[in-house]
């Protein structure tokens, strides 16, 4: 096996790492269903903010329809397993063309890319954008805003990651 090989094969395990963590989120989320629905009520809510928070105009925007709320949390699950089972698949395709086939091996990496953006819109866009600001949930006893900017930094650094090529010299040896 060549350096070029190796190298697809770091990529794709890599990959995988994020695709396993999307889908253990999401099955924890499914299975554990009451630990996170309180983070979520609470959030969408608006109703453990911090005593010192006094930006009481912008509490007009809490939910606190149930409905909406669970329909918030599953979409979330949702996006989650969804998320874990498209980066899944695309490992599958870098796996399977790291070796040899580089276009199967490119498909696999376009179909990462995509599951690894909605993993971004979940931790980035709805967590540390919509939770953190618009619901400001920096300023609540519920802060998950610090966990939403770590996930989606290691997210993006293995988008980076995979779609650096090989250095060419790599390619003779």
């Amino acid at each position: 096996m060549g350096i070029t090989s190796v190298h697809r094969f770091s990529k794709a395990l890599t990959s995988g790492f994020v695709g396993v963590f999307c889908l253990i989120v999401g099955y924890n989320n499914v299975v554990d269903f009451n630990t996170n629905y309180q983070f979520i009520v609470h959030v969408l809510s608006m109703d453990s903010m911090e005593p010192w928070f006094s930006g009481t105009q912008l509490f007009d925007r809490a939910i606190s329809d149930h409905g909406l709320i669970i329909a918030a949390y599953w979409f979330i699950i949702l996006s989650e397993i969804l998320a874990g089972l498209v980066i899944s698949l695309g490992v599958f395709f870098m796996f399977k063309g790291a070796k040899e086939n580089k276009v199967t091996f490119i498909k696999g990496q376009g179909v990462f890319l995509l599951g690894a953006t909605l993993a971004i819109f979940i931790w980035y866009f709805c967590f540390a954008v919509i939770g953190s600001e618009w619901f400001q949930m920096w300023a609540s006893t519920e802060n998950a805003q610090m966990k939403a900017y770590t996930f989606s930094a290691f997210i993006l650094m293995v988008m980076i990651y995979v779609i650096i090529p090989s250095p060419k010299e790599w390619h003779d040896v």
